[in-house]
């Protein structure tokens, strides 16, 4: 089963060992709003939430198939700057280019940060979208990804009060 901890560990280091990403911020969506309020250092990472199901076409092995990723967003300082904004979308585009190689590094490598985060780590299934405006004049990339991980549905029943 895919670690969630780990998870949002592995990207929070991502973020810190990038040389041009300045910010990190996780899952719920009040915590970048909050930090736009104050001091959100640009570019930034915002991790998404997960989300997955359970497959098992047979009861032999089912698997948790996991929906993740990121978004990497820069500020314009102008509104309607069109120039601008394709000039920082492409950056922010590079730079989240880059986590998905470091991603891909990691995974073939067996980092095992990597290997509890990102277990079944395929990068055919990258994707991404162009944001913008987003939050407060804001724009960027959103990358998405798909994990997989055998997942272990044993019965337990000294976790329950009534089996």
């Amino acid at each position: 089963m895919t670690d969630i901890n780990s998870y949002v560990e592995y990207f929070r280091t991502l973020a810190r060992e990038h040389k041009e990403i300045n910010d990190f911020y996780m899952m719920d969506i009040n915590e970048p709003l909050a930090a736009l309020r104050s001091n959100i250092k640009y570019p930034a990472l915002i991790l998404t939430s997960l989300s997955g199901n359970f497959e098992a076409s047979n009861l032999d092995n089912i698997l948790d198939l996991i929906n993740g990723g990121f978004l990497i967003i820069g500020h314009m300082g102008h509104i309607d700057d069109f120039s601008g904004e394709i000039q920082l979308i492409s950056k922010m585009k590079q730079i989240g280019t880059d986590v998905i190689a470091r991603m891909l590094h990691d995974h073939l490598k067996c980092e095992p940060l990597s290997v509890k985060a990102l277990p079944g780590f395929n990068i055919n299934s990258v994707s991404y979208e162009m944001l913008g405006p987003v939050f407060d004049n804001d724009y960027g990339v959103m990358y998405s990804c798909k994990i997989h991980d055998c997942l272990g549905l044993e019965f337990d029943p000294s976790r329950w009060s009534k089996p």
